[in-house]
């Protein structure tokens, strides 16, 4: 999480309001992912490559 934490607070500095991190390639790993990252309080989506995180 921490990495993931690292992504976000990296796209908020540079002005974004989204940011994408690679899916893991294990479905029920990206799915605990998305689910951690969505009680975080962000919107998560999951497309065929990457997890997409908003705000």
């Amino acid at each position: 999480m921490n990495r993931i934490r690292a992504v976000i607070d990296k796209a908020c500095h540079d002005g974004k309001n989204y940011a994408a991190i690679e899916k893991s390639g294990d479905d029920a790993v990206d799915a605990a992912v998305a689910q951690s990252i969505d009680g975080m309080g962000y919107k998560v989506a999951i497309n065929s490559q990457e997890i997409l995180i908003s705000w």
